[in-house]
């Protein structure tokens, strides 16, 4: 079952690394864009949208690109 996570960064925060996760479980854009609406509201900004299917992460797929 796919759901999708929203990151975000806090206001004066340029680092991409400090995302915070703002909402996970989402299972529509609909949630997702009212969230970011919200955030922004509360000095978030440059937000990313992930997705999550349930698999178990690949670490070292991910360093050994």
């Amino acid at each position: 079952m796919r759901e999708l996570l929203l990151y975000g960064l806090e206001q004066g925060e340029t680092r991409d690394y400090m995302e915070t996760l703002l909402l996970s479980g989402a299972k529509t854009m609909a949630e997702i864009e009212k969230v970011k609406e919200l955030a922004t509201n509360a000095g978030f900004h440059s937000f990313r949208v992930a997705s999550y299917n349930g698999e178990k992460p690949n670490f070292a797929k991910a360093i050994n690109v």
